[in-house]
């Protein structure tokens, strides 16, 4: 999945496909297959495509692999609290960088309506 924001690539927002991915990752206490991961998923899909968004994720450094017995096995590289935080930060700045006082302003009204 291309990214839609204007990052050129260097955020770390996730598609669907990859945050159905990482999900399967995060709880996991081992490395996992990708036949592994597609038994998992939600809807099914087909080897291929997990292999490719897993192998989009390893570009991003998202994820690490090693191969055992000639067979890929991928696991999340950090927590997904710590990403969160990472991607979080990421869009914040962005917006910030973007459009300055309005996004203090929309964050102070969201705060108030949340009860922060």
């Amino acid at each position: 999945m291309k990214c839609q924001c204007s990052c050129q690539g260097h955020c770390r927002l996730l598609g669907n496909l990859e945050q159905k991915i990482m999900e399967i990752l995060w709880l996991s206490s081992e490395p996992l297959k990708i036949s592994q991961i597609q038994h998992d998923i939600t809807p099914k899909l087909a080897y291929t495509t997990v292999a490719t968004v897993l192998n989009r994720l390893y570009g991003k450094k998202i994820v690490t692999r090693h191969c055992k017995n000639k067979v890929l096995f991928y696991s999340p590289k950090i927590s997904k609290n710590k990403f969160a935080l990472q991607a979080l930060d990421d869009l914040f700045l962005r917006l910030f960088d973007s459009y300055g006082k309005l996004t203090a302003e929309s964050f102070k009204k969201i705060s108030k309506t949340c009860g922060y």
